[in-house]
């Protein structure tokens, strides 16, 4: 009987979390998904070249540091052998790398830390251990964000072999991230990021394993090809493993109570030209006197998506006329009003969500009026976006690997802008200056945009093939770049609108740009704030709550 009970016993702590899917707790996966940010966030790591001036140049990416003398985990396709890096942690601290072995044909690298110091690191999991529906997450650095602290992002293993022994994963991914951690719910690396396809759940990751197997020549400043040293290793099958939920493939259903109560606050809104977009039914009372409440409801809604003649359309389908309050052209917030009462609204008097980091990992849901809502978990906070280079200077921006210049990638001019000079910049240009300002990565250009307003004028140097010079002046004008799928990389595309904010909050919800303007919440219903653009491929934009609200409160 003893022997039993030690048995039973024995089964409880070896269990894997979630191990059986009747007994699936989606507050306990959140809890762990909170649980596995507080130990791997502070390893994960962004990466930029120094050239040989010690200037950082071209275009950042991302990697996990794994052990204390400094080796990071990171992708053959950014790296070359004993070049030069910066290495930045999320809480600012800075040390310079090498380069180590790279390995193109499985899209391996390794740099290693030079400077002394002592820094986080994350364990390395065990991918031969994986299974399909295990969940894992993202935590790096989005090439559409200028953030200086990582991007989370939920998915699970969807496949352990999908091409050339790449594993699949549904956690969403971009340029940028190339070369960033994926993780389990313990915390542990399982893979890194290596390439997309034009399926958003399609993203392939580097094994895990594959950095043991060939640690002896990643460690090896070389680019490795025929031939390969393997290493031998032993798999440790007594690591505690977490099991796969089959709930992963349809999370949003574990939620059905929460997103049909809440579906009631969205609404659909529909100008002249019947281009849809959603909005958020609001309650006032207690921000402004009742007596101006009543007969009328109010909404919030994406400004840049609603013309002078906008509808909202009510729950039995029909049609009323809505009348524009006001504006906000900074965060892109418009406040409209009906000539009748609705029950409920999103009640903006109570908001009280402090945006701490123990928020990052939250589950939230993006509601819709007529279909089922968006999950996504809380990425990142207090993000800037700056002005876009192709949306307000008209040029596109790209670094070339080969020589490490800044280009121009494409070009835009204004619809009334119909003759060009032979020496007016082109396509493939360097770009050396903005306005005096040397351009050696590509976050220069949109950096050095914000710190202007529209129709300010700012000059351009960039040479030609021939080596020539120039330097033209442009005017700051707002355009509607319309990037195509192939460009973005995703099916549902980008909202036309979706820079020049102060500030937002970063979740992986994929919305299509026609479904911003609705709530985003919690599971528990707290308002967190007005969805407001699909950025990119891993990431849509909210206005916080708090901006919600003084928005509101200084026009009623």
């Amino acid at each position: 009987m003893k022997k039993i009970i030690i048995f039973l016993i024995c089964l409880q702590i070896i269990s894997p979390v979630f191990a059986q899917d009747k007994n699936f707790s989606a507050g306990q996966l959140e809890n762990e998904i909170k649980q596995n940010i507080q130990k791997a966030y502070a390893a994960s790591v962004r990466i930029i070249n120094l050239d040989r001036a010690g200037q950082k140049i071209g275009s950042y990416f991302s990697g996990v540091v794994i052990d204390a003398e400094g080796h990071i985990l990171t992708a053959g396709h950014a790296i070359n052998p004993n070049s030069l890096y910066v290495v930045t942690f999320p809480d600012g601290r800075e040390f310079k790398a090498k380069g180590l072995g790279v390995i193109h044909t499985i899209d391996a690298a390794m740099i290693v830390i030079t400077d002394k110091g002592k820094w986080p690191v994350a364990k390395m999991g065990w991918s031969s251990l994986l299974e399909p529906n295990m969940p894992c997450l993202s935590i790096s650095y989005p090439g559409s964000l200028t953030a200086t602290k990582p991007t989370i992002r939920l998915g699970y293993i969807a496949e352990l072999k999908y091409e050339t022994g790449f594993m699949r994963t549904t956690c969403l991914m971009e340029p940028g991230d190339s070369g960033g951690p994926v993780f389990d719910l313990k915390g542990r690396v399982i893979g890194t990021h290596s390439r997309i396809s034009f399926r958003t759940d399609v993203n392939l990751e580097v094994p895990v394993d594959n950095f043991r197997k060939y640690w002896t020549a990643l460690t090896t400043p070389a680019i490795h090809t025929a031939f390969i040293t393997e290493d031998k290793f032993k798999v440790d099958k007594k690591v505690e493993q977490v099991a796969p939920i089959q709930q992963m493939e349809r999370l949003i259903s574990s939620f059905e109570t929460q997103d049909l109560a809440f579906r009631k606050d969205v609404f659909m809104v529909k100008d002249s030209m019947n281009a849809s977009i959603l909005s958020t039914l609001v309650d006032l009372k207690g921000l402004v006197p009742e007596s101006n409440l009543k007969g009328k409801s109010f909404f919030v809604s994406k400004s840049s998506m609603i013309g002078s003649n906008p509808r909202v359309e009510m729950a039995d389908g029909g049609m009323v006329s809505a009348k524009i309050l006001s504006r906000d052209e900074a965060n892109d917030l418009v406040l409209l009003q009906i000539p009748q009462e609705i029950e409920g609204g999103i009640n903006l008097s109570t908001i009280k969500i402090d945006y701490t980091f123990d928020k990052l990992g939250s589950i939230l849901i993006s509601p819709k009026p007529h279909a089922e809502g968006e999950l996504s978990v809380l990425g990142n906070m207090q993000v800037k976006i700056p002005k876009s280079a192709a949306a307000y200077l008209g040029v596109g921006i790209s670094f070339m690997t080969e020589d490490h210049t800044i280009v121009a990638s494409g070009l835009y001019p204004l619809v009334s802008q119909k003759t060009t000079k032979p020496n007016d910049i082109a396509v493939m240009d360097v770009l050396k200056k903005i306005n005096n300002r040397p351009i050696l990565t590509v976050e220069d250009v949109p950096d050095e945009l914000s710190k202007y307003q529209t129709n300010d004028s700012v000059t351009f140097q960039y040479a030609k093939k021939s080596g020539a010079l120039y330097t033209q002046s442009f005017i700051l004008k707002r355009r509607s770049v319309r990037t195509s799928s192939q460009d973005d990389k995703f099916m549902d595309g980008v909202s036309l609108r979706r820079d020049d904010f102060k500030e937002v909050l970063v979740h992986d919800g994929q919305l299509k740009p026609s479904e911003c303007g609705g709530p985003l919440l919690d599971t528990k219903g707290n308002f967190y704030g007005i969805n407001i653009a699909r950025l990119s491929r891993t990431s849509s934009l909210a206005i916080p709550a708090p901006m919600v609200v003084r928005f509101v409160k200084g026009i009623l």
